[in-house]
């Protein structure tokens, strides 16, 4: 709404406009602006709802990072077993998981498990963290200069060797040049 405001000065009169805020209209009696009470009941049937969708997401999140850490766990203490064995692939190392690598191939393989496992830092007389089956050797195939290696951990260490669940192990054959 416009209102006119009247300006004299020495006998020049203006008229000036300027804007003037409305208020909206008032209400009637008993009317009133708030939610009813279904109105009320479904918004919080609707917040519920994603609340439980959103705590179920976390879950999966935090099972999720728990496999990944321990995949990264079992890849990198993998990683210890292999260069070990590339630094020195020939040399006996006490209580080391992977016996020296100049021997024949085992088609059989050995396994250390539970009480028989293998330690954190790659040795059989720590405390047990991980199960690993090995087999290790030269063959026909490689020759007397090369040694192939192939090894599975899995965990926690009082599990079954796992056979359709590559989620808890962490298998690895490479070949490792002999001097």
């Amino acid at each position: 709404m416009l209102s006119r405001n009247r300006n004299c000065h020495r006998g020049n009169c203006e008229y000036a406009s300027k804007q003037v805020n409305q208020l909206p209209p008032l209400k009637r009696a008993g009317e009133s602006a708030a939610f009813t009470l279904v109105e009320v009941v479904v918004a919080l049937g609707i917040f519920t709802f994603a609340l439980v969708a959103i705590v179920g997401l976390f879950v999966v999140g935090i099972n999720t990072n728990k496999e990944s850490s321990d995949q990264i766990q079992g890849a990198n203490f993998a990683s210890l077993l292999v260069s070990t064995r590339r630094s020195l692939p020939t040399n006996s190392i006490a209580n080391f998981a992977l016996p020296p690598l100049d021997v024949a191939y085992s088609s059989s393989g050995t396994y250390l498990t539970n009480s028989s496992g293998v330690a954190d830092d790659g040795t059989t007389n720590g405390t047990p963290a991980y199960n690993l089956f090995y087999q290790v050797g030269t063959n026909s195939t490689t020759g007397p200069h090369l040694a192939e290696v192939h090894f599975m951990l899995w965990w926690p260490v009082t599990a079954a060797l796992p056979t359709n669940n590559p989620g808890n192990r962490y298998e690895v054959t490479t070949q490792v040049a002999l001097p």
